[in-house]
């Protein structure tokens, strides 16, 4: 915990229980940090890799589980969330998570939000040619990456291959696509853009961006795949959504334009000045000429795009919102004994974050229904 993320412990003994019944028994497991910002926070989130393909919980095997410490989520269900948003808009890769309580040497460290890590593999994002590649654009964290730049400045990270020997080639390939793509999109060329990417993905993660306002959506934790050089490249999954939701943190940092529910993206993000990031105590972490992608806002620019963002809406989550709700509440319910022992060891939040992101997620979700014209089902907090 006092030392790098990126400092491997190995021979670690993991047990797995349901209850009071132990399910599984493991030997030589790696343990290691993850994270940006939340590595960090004092409540630490890691990477365990088990030398075998393994089923957590039902969830389908594989080797590498992260266990997310959601220390900047006061309400713990912020990632649970937006991985149900992910379900209802049908995403090709939607993740899922289970709550687990976390244990070192019979000493309690906390609840925890156990799930797949984002890479190329059976049960996450399925890529078998052999120039199979899973980008990230990441435009705050791409120093100490492997990347290549666009012709917009974004910054796209490689995160997995299927065949690691060809990860230059694979690289460049998915530039080249990309490179297309920003050209397509400032000709609004739709038929152009159509041949380039999987639309519907795109469009998926924007609105999954936009319900949930995620403020890591547009400039990093932005996942992209493109299975070989004949394949388009496609959005998701869908990552890191502990500061979405009108996380206050997030909210007092950046200030309400960004936070009110009746704001909306598609008229683009106001970026700040360099002087406002130097007051804000940012320095080189972010700097105002390229922070902020606007690939997402301009491809809402093009009509044929945007209408097809708004009939997903309408098809999958128009009148969703309280099955939605009611879902993150059950969830709650089941892991309220496991909250406590958590906030008993690391602190108590503000008692009304739940409420206010309720009472938030509920304007924000009638809001969008006005906006694309889907049916406003007004329902209490």
């Amino acid at each position: 915990n006092a030392g790098s993320k990126e400092t491997k412990y190995e021979g670690n003994e993991v047990m797995v229980y349901e209850g009071d019944e132990m399910v599984g028994e493991y030997g030589n497991v790696r343990v290691k940090g993850r994270g940006n910002g939340t590595w960090a926070q004092e409540k630490k989130p890691y990477q365990i890799k088990f030398d075998r393909k393994v089923d957590m919980f039902g969830m389908g095997k594989a080797k590498k589980w992260v266990l997310l410490a959601n220390a900047t989520d006061g309400t713990s269900i912020r990632n649970e969330l937006a991985f149900n948003l992910e379900k209802l808009l049908n995403m090709d890769y939607p993740m899922s998570g289970t709550f687990v309580e976390l244990y070192f040497d019979d000493s309690y460290i906390g609840l925890y939000y156990l799930t797949h890590n984002v890479e190329i593999d059976k049960y996450v994002v399925r890529l078998r040619n052999n120039f199979g590649v899973l980008m990230e654009l990441d435009n705050l964290y791409w120093k100490n990456e492997r990347y290549v730049v666009s012709y917009n400045g974004d910054r796209l990270v490689l995160k997995d291959l299927v065949k690691g020997e060809l990860s230059e080639k694979a690289m460049q390939l998915f530039l080249e696509r990309y490179l297309q793509l920003e050209k397509a999109i400032s000709e609004k060329d739709f038929i152009k853009i159509e041949s380039i990417i999987d639309v519907d993905s795109f469009a998926k993660y924007f609105l999954l961006s936009e319900i949930s306002v995620n403020p890591d959506a547009y400039w990093t934790s932005f996942y992209m795949y493109m299975d070989g050089e004949e394949d388009k490249i496609h959005a998701g999954p869908g990552w890191d959504f502990d500061m979405a939701f009108c996380n206050r943190r997030w909210y007092n940092w950046l200030g309400e334009r960004f936070y009110s529910p009746k704001e909306i993206m598609i008229r683009k993000h106001e970026v700040m000045t360099e002087d406002e990031y130097e007051e804000k105590g940012l320095g080189d972490w972010a700097s105002s000429g390229d922070a902020i992608s606007s690939i997402l806002f301009d491809l809402m620019d093009v009509p044929s795009f945007s209408e097809r963002v708004k009939d997903i809406f309408l098809e999958r989550l128009s009148g969703k919102k309280d099955e939605l709700v009611s879902a993150i509440l059950l969830r709650l319910e089941d892991i309220n004994e496991a909250k406590r022992a958590d906030e008993d060891t690391w602190g108590e939040p503000d008692e009304n974050e739940l409420e206010d992101m309720l009472d938030w997620f509920n304007q924000r979700y009638d809001f969008l229904e006005e906006y694309f014209g889907g049916r406003v089902i007004t329902s209490g907090g």
